[in-house]
């Protein structure tokens, strides 16, 4: 009798953990259902969250069944998180603002729970994660892909308003959060990239130029810039003991940055009036300058916010910062500088800060030490996080995002499955 009754948890385990992963697999897809029916409704259901909150506690129950020590320590982390928008709360009692620093609280710690989550399955079923957890990227992934079908074909929302005829600039289909979108794009497009090149080669060169294609659709300076990074910096990678050496596929990536610099050079301004972008570009340049475009505003945002917070913060604000909450007594409409380093200190401050960073390290690091190994993901999970710290800075919505978050958490998740493999 208690040999069926732990089969029957065994197999109860088995299955939740199985639809966790499906319901992994369908994150992007939730996503912009949310967004069409805010499109055409004009109401926000915040289906997103209906769906991925209960995903998240069931994660953190898995977790629980193999590290109650890691489970604490997230609830911890969670507790510094949300301890300066807490106590700004107890003097200023707008309770939109503390839900909103809740959710932002949540977010920035799901990436490392879903990392978790997958080394923990590795661990009981690495079957599961070996399959599903592929596939949720690979499905994902085509879900990018239609909305930016659709938003060819006229429909969804665009990456920026205004343009000829008000039409917009750019087109993101029924995703709300472009930058958001951007770091989906960077880390589906390097997984799909860095498959390729490994397993199906022949495909490497058509899914770059769709890459590139679907960089300057989305038409935000981040997306182009980053599919141009993966394009050629995904075979480098994968030289792997050989990055640092002087190599033929070095030299020919060479010759072949010489050909698009020059190409680009030469129909740069062509491709920035095809996609709306040109008339922007030139206007910022002539009257704001080179880094007003790479920041786009943000160094004047960044200037707003850091002086607000500066005026009235003391040791506590320092350490754990004061929410959006506290920013909306200094801004009625934009509370962040949309540089992520900038954001969490003003939010979570130098403890909140150090939390996310460093669970982001500990999500890298295994990428780091498996590197050199002949192991499939290494190479490109490293390539992708660096990028998008990179875009944190320079467009930021990627720390706090709650449309990457999971994703990006699974992606270096998936680590472990030739580390199980290779312990068996």
């Amino acid at each position: 009798m208690p040999q069926t009754l732990t089969q029957y948890k065994d197999i109860r385990l088995y299955t939740i953990t199985k639809i966790i992963f499906i319901s992994l697999s369908y994150l992007l897809w939730i996503d912009a259902l949310t967004g069409m029916l805010l499109f055409y409704g004009g109401v926000d259901l915040k289906i997103s969250l209906l769906y991925k909150l209960p995903l998240v506690a069931c994660m953190l129950a898995i977790i629980a069944l193999k590290s109650r020590t890691v489970l604490l320590l997230i609830i911890l982390a969670f507790i510094l998180l949300i301890l300066g928008p807490a106590f700004k709360f107890t003097s200023n009692h707008k309770t939109s603002f503390l839900f909103n620093d809740i959710s932002l609280a949540i977010k920035v710690i799901t990436p490392f729970i879903t990392f978790y989550f997958c080394k923990t399955i590795a661990q009981i079923y690495p079957d599961i994660l070996g399959v599903y957890g592929i596939k949720a990227l690979w499905i994902n992934f085509l879900a990018i892909l239609f909305n930016l079908l659709i938003g060819v074909l006229g429909l969804g929302y665009p990456s920026y308003e205004g343009g000829e005829d008000g039409q917009g600039i750019g087109v993101r289909g029924f995703y709300v959060a472009g930058n958001e979108l951007s770091g989906c794009f960077v880390l589906l497009f390097g997984f799909i990239l860095h498959y390729c090149w490994n397993h199906r080669r022949l495909y490497f060169l058509p899914l770059s130029l769709v890459a590139a294609v679907c960089g300057a659709l989305i038409a935000t300076k981040t997306a182009m810039l980053a599919s141009i990074i993966l394009i050629f910096m995904v075979p480098v990678v994968n030289e792997r003991k050989h990055l640092f050496h002087f190599t033929k596929l070095k030299i020919k990536l060479f010759f072949l940055i010489l050909i698009g610099a020059s190409l680009a050079t030469y129909f740069i301004l062509d491709v920035l009036q095809t996609i709306g972008l040109r008339d922007k570009i030139m206007w910022i340049l002539k009257e704001k300058g080179i880094w007003e475009l790479i920041f786009s505003g943000r160094i004047e945002f960044v200037s707003k916010i850091i002086d607000a917070f500066m005026a009235s913060a003391g040791w506590f604000e320092y350490l754990f910062g004061i929410g959006t909450i506290g920013m909306s007594d200094y801004f009625t409409t934009k509370y962040s500088a949309e540089v992520d380093p900038v954001d969490l200190f003003v939010y979570v401050g130098v403890v909140g800060s150090t939390i996310v960073y460093a669970s982001v390290f500990l999500m890298i690091l295994p990428a780091f030490l498996m590197g050199k190994q002949d192991r499939f993901l290494p190479p490109v999970v490293v390539l992708v996080n660096l990028i998008l710290l990179m875009l944190s800075v320079f467009s930021g919505h990627i720390l706090n995002s709650g449309m990457l978050g999971p994703i990006w958490g699974l992606f270096n998740g998936l680590l472990f499955i030739k580390l199980q493999v290779n312990k068996q």
